[in-house]
């Protein structure tokens, strides 16, 4: 699945802020972090670095009072609606990855995604593990579920939806929760 994004680039900053700017922008899957070199959409920059009007493309001021959510609703209005130029790529997952995967961001416990698979805790906990690597080869770190969440969703490999699942789990004959 190919989604289109939002190419960005940081420029002209210490680099140690430089790479706190992209750590924020990598945050948002609507955009992709890319150097200068490789004709980003939209340039983020310092303020005593950007010489407005002088580049060919929107420019995105950073100031020290910037917070993430205005910088990266700032990029995002840069580029008017279809823009983007890049191409995500979604990492292919097993069919048993992506069901581990679905319950368990269906808000549950590693041990009730075991239960409902019929597999171990363990074997659940390795499904992740490689999904999360999946990511990180695509560049893309997702250390706590809230980021595998976020990233998941906007890759379409889980529905806002299933947000909604009932924990309680499916009903046996008598109709009794597990």
């Amino acid at each position: 699945m190919d989604v289109e994004t939002i190419r960005v680039s940081v420029a002209g900053m210490r680099p140690v802020v430089a790479e706190g700017v992209r750590s924020w922008l990598r945050q948002d899957p609507r955009l992709v972090v890319v150097e200068a070199a490789d004709d980003p959409d939209v340039l983020v920059c310092d303020s005593g670095a950007c010489v407005l009007g002088l580049h060919d493309r929107p420019v995105v001021v950073f100031t020290v009072d910037s917070d993430r959510r205005e910088l990266i609703a700032e990029v995002l209005e840069a580029v008017p609606h279809g823009r983007g130029t890049a191409a995500r790529t979604v990492p292919h997952l097993s069919a048993r990855e992506h069901a581990a995967l679905c319950w368990w961001l269906g808000s549950l416990t590693k041990a009730s995604v075991a239960r409902r698979m019929g597999i171990s805790p363990h074997t659940v906990e390795m499904y992740i593990k490689r999904i999360r690597q999946k990511y990180a080869d695509l560049g893309h770190h997702l250390p706590t579920k809230a980021d595998l969440l976020v990233r998941a969703v906007a890759d379409g490999l889980y529905t806002p939806e299933g947000l909604a699942v009932d924990r309680r789990g499916p009903a046996d004959e008598t109709g009794q929760s597990e």
